[in-house]
């Protein structure tokens, strides 16, 4: 078993340009084929159109060398496309695959194009590098399964136990998520100028009781609650609430007073709100870490990227970061 890997950062991926490289006319060496021929011959086996068909996948006149590589590649079943953590992927495997489930745009599936069959070894290879991050988790799964049984593995892992194990691990690698999922009650000035809102935070600091500033201040119709208490909620609800204009409670402590900050609202005869928080309770026995999931897509996300994975050249290149293959050109 590969040892566990850790949570790295998150990488941007891109996709490079595709560069294709025309073939106008195709002589197939060792394939059976004693020269080229326009006429099939049965002894010889396939003819030059016959091949040039096969390989033309399109059917636009127009044989690219990615295109010959793959048919080449097609021509042996057991030919090993990709190698993961756990084992090896054939060229068998992989059209089984294909056959059984076919994509849209796929007409024969025994003669993918490069594109296709890339797109479906990565989606396998995907599943793969997920079960075995699941198992490394301490996890059981059976691999010597169909894709569909794997998958169904996998996803009752992720609905389940690895989920509760994710979350845990999210929040040993980023300590500030027990404070995002423990309820703020707050206290919320909202006012129709800068000027007054200004007034309000001082009146604040200076020691004021926040529903009493509140009351005297806050615009009509803001709040259900003249005392401008909005409630208890985790900084993801807030977040919900209040877009960036929440952010400061991150940092807040009980009875901190955050800056000005406004926002467009209907409610204000100037078409924004000024607002000030208050941040009057944090409610640490009401603290909910599920709140802020799930966690398991986004750590086995993370995980995954590490797990060595080789593919062979006449399909494509694996770019770890995006999970995928680049397909050749």
């Amino acid at each position: 078993m590969p040892p566990r890997p850790t949570i790295p950062a998150v990488a941007h991926y891109f996709v490079k340009p595709r560069h294709l490289l025309a073939i106008t006319s195709i002589c197939l060496l060792a394939l059976s084929v004693a020269a080229c021929s326009d006429s099939p011959n049965p002894e010889d086996g396939l003819s030059r159109d016959e091949i040039f068909d096969q390989i033309d996948q399109d059917n636009d006149g127009v044989a690219l060398r990615s295109d010959y590589l793959m048919a080449v590649t097609l021509m042996d079943p057991t030919k090993v496309v990709a190698s993961h953590p756990q084992g090896d992927l054939t060229v068998k495997a992989v059209l089984d695959s294909l056959e059984a489930s076919p994509p849209s745009g796929l007409t024969d599936p025994a003669n993918p194009s490069t594109r296709l069959f890339a797109a479906r070894l990565t989606s396998m290879l995907r599943l793969r590098l997920a079960a075995v991050a699941i198992e490394g988790a301490g996890f059981a799964i059976e691999f010597e399964v169909d894709d569909e049984q794997l998958n169904s593995q996998v996803q009752a892992h992720l609905t389940g136990g690895f989920e509760d194990w994710a979350r845990e691990q999210a929040f040993q690698a980023d300590p500030r998520l027990e404070k995002f999922s423990t309820p703020h009650c707050v206290t919320l000035i909202a006012v129709a100028t800068e000027a007054v809102a200004n007034i309000a935070r001082e009146r604040l600091i200076a020691g004021e009781p926040a529903s009493v500033v509140a009351s005297q201040l806050n615009a009509p119709g803001i709040t259900t609650a003249v005392n401008g208490d909005v409630g208890c909620a985790d900084l993801l609800t807030w977040a919900n609430t209040f877009g960036e204009n929440a952010a400061p409670l991150g940092e807040m402590s009980v009875g901190d007073v955050s800056e000005v900050v406004s926002m467009p609202s209907e409610y204000s005869p100037t078409g924004r709100l000024w607002l000030v928080l208050f941040l009057r309770e944090l409610q640490e026995d009401q603290k909910d870490p599920t709140a802020l999931g799930p966690f398991a897509q986004q750590v086995l996300a993370d995980l995954v990227t590490e797990y060595p994975v080789t593919v062979d050249p006449s399909v494509g290149t694996w770019d770890s970061t995006a999970l995928s293959i680049a397909p050749a050109q």
